[in-house]
């Protein structure tokens, strides 16, 4: 089960593990709920390796949301090693995170990116 946690408490989550998605959502957000069981099922499959998914109300902490400059949800933030990762879009431009419900095999190819990069 994917933990419900307030941005005070992530700085604690990233440094316990190695790959942490954070899934910035609302409780009114109709595609929050069709990406919750895709990183529920992600979690599952790689906990034992170092991954971690916590979600994080954008209407709970307004002051994360503003700092992170979450403008849709839901959107993914994520961790490796404690540092956040940047992504290329395919067309040059760096993304700080993923905006929208993507495809499992998006979320699924960068969690075994970066637990190999940890493992090399």
């Amino acid at each position: 089960m994917v933990e419900e946690i307030n941005a005070d408490q992530l700085d604690k989550v990233i440094s316990e593990n190695k790959v942490v998605f954070v899934d910035c959502h609302a409780v009114w957000c109709h595609p929050c709920r069709i990406l919750s069981p895709i990183l529920e099922g992600l979690e599952e499959k790689y906990s034992n390796k170092g991954f971690k998914v916590v979600k994080i109300d954008v209407d709970e902490n307004r002051e994360f949301s503003a700092q992170n400059q979450i403008t849709g949800v839901p959107s993914v933030i994520v961790y490796s090693e404690g540092h956040r990762v940047i992504f290329d879009d395919g067309s040059g431009r760096k993304l700080d995170k993923l905006v929208g419900v993507m495809p499992e095999e998006v979320y699924t190819q960068i969690i075994e990116n970066l637990l190999a990069e940890e493992a090399a």
